[in-house]
């Protein structure tokens, strides 16, 4: 089964920085720093990388500027480029809750699992009251294996903060894998409740509702998910999975086309539920 879970970067925008007592240098880096969030903001990775290592350039000891250029690196793709940005950044503040988090994220693609439990750890040590970090170490603990642990930490950053939708959504996947498929729903309610615009979110729950029968809902959802993210294969897919269900064959092979024109590696997943559907009873609406 796929998943897909919820994290964000650890974003650093500052408003005002007290500039070293170097002077005209920080203040340049400190300029090209402003201009580099700005950048990264609208979408600009590749000039924010750049004014980034001009900011570093001209304050090597610039820790923020580090952890937003690994941030920019990582929506690039450059994992390996992130990890030793963010590991620049606690290297020169080990109080920087942000370069941890990053990291940890970070670690996590890179199934450095041990790697990622420890910096999230170390993060929530820092900061102990900040959601978002018990978010991701539950991620982290769900790809260990650790579902228990995995759910114990959404509950928390759900707590610390309710309206967090990607923990709902998040503990949603679990619940739904471990067959609570009421508890995923509900979950995935609430999450879409807090953020309506969450496309894997709405792709989850319309699995929820084929696994259930309701392929209308299903269907209604998957709509939603691709209006929202065109390019969200494993929703063209899922689609798909239900059409066939339904007997709409035509489009269930245009949905399969689709998704894997912008997905390849789903063919076994896509092979897999149709072999699925084809053994079961006729479709419940």
């Amino acid at each position: 089964m796929r998943r897909f879970f919820s994290l964000v970067f650890f974003l650093v925008v500052v408003a005002s920085l007290t500039v070293p007592a170097q002077g005209q240098k920080s203040r340049l880096g400190l300029n090209y720093f402003k201009r580099a969030n700005e950048r990264y903001a609208k979408g600009d990775v590749d000039g924010a990388i750049a004014d980034f290592d001009a900011a570093i350039i001209f304050d090597p000891q610039f820790a923020l500027a580090y952890n937003n250029r690994g941030a920019a690196r990582e929506r690039r793709g450059d994992l390996d480029g992130a990890v030793a940005d963010y590991s620049r950044a606690v290297e020169i503040n080990p109080r920087l809750v942000e370069g941890y988090a990053n990291r940890s994220k970070a670690r996590l693609a890179r199934r450095d699992l041990d790697g990622a439990i420890a910096d999230s750890d170390q993060a929530i040590k820092l900061k102990p009251r900040l959601a978002q970090l018990y978010n991701t170490r539950g991620t982290v603990r769900c790809e260990r294996g650790d579902l228990d642990g995995a759910i114990a930490d959404y509950g928390r950053a759900i707590k610390i903060d309710p309206k967090l939708a990607e923990s709902y959504s998040n503990r949603g996947v679990i619940r739904r894998a471990r067959g609570d498929l009421d508890g995923a729903l509900a979950d995935y309610n609430s999450a879409l409740k807090n953020n309506p615009h969450l496309p894997n979110t709405y792709n989850n729950r319309g699995n929820v509702w084929r696994d259930k029968g309701r392929l209308e809902e299903a269907i209604v959802d998957f709509d939603k998910a691709i209006e929202l993210d065109p390019g969200l294969a494993l929703a063209y897919a899922s689609r798909g999975l239900v059409r066939l269900s339904q007997g709409e064959t035509l489009e269930a092979e245009k949905d399969f086309a689709q998704s894997l024109k912008l997905d390849a590696t789903l063919k076994a997943f896509i092979e897999e539920g149709m072999r699925n559907v084809m053994r079961q009873p006729a479709a419940h609406q």
